[in-house]
């Protein structure tokens, strides 16, 4: 396996930081009530599903102009495309969404608190 690009590689956006902060505020509180509601068996409102993929997409796009294409193919990447394909899925199958739910939750932990040096390591 080989790395991703080096930190010089990538492109820089300003206030990266605090702005993933905001994106990942907005996404945990859209899946947690999301979430919450399947758990509990009583329909979330639609605005959080829709605040999770709103964010979820916005985090995507800050890390494609950041690192390109490569960034499907890092771990990182291909664990944020299994949660999509899940999400996806759970739409379908709305009597089990608890459970991919939660699969797509296990995903999103992986993906963020995996070391680096996993992390950004290119599979394909």
């Amino acid at each position: 396996m080989t790395e991703v690009k080096s930190t010089k590689e990538k492109r820089v956006i300003p206030f990266d930081q605090p702005i993933k902060i905001a994106i990942l505020f907005f996404h945990f509180i859209g899946f947690s009530v999301w979430y919450g509601g399947a758990v509990t068996g009583v329909e979330a409102p639609a605005i959080f599903p829709a605040l999770t993929v709103f964010s979820g997409v916005f985090l995507v796009a800050r890390e494609l102009y950041k690192d390109g294409f490569v960034w499907l193919r890092v771990s990182e990447g291909v664990l944020t495309m299994v949660k999509v394909v899940l999400l996806t899925v759970t739409m379908r199958f709305t009597g089990n969404e608890v459970v991919f739910l939660s699969v797509v939750m296990l995903c999103g932990l992986l993906s963020s608190h995996l070391p680096e040096e996993v992390r950004e390591r290119v599979l394909f």
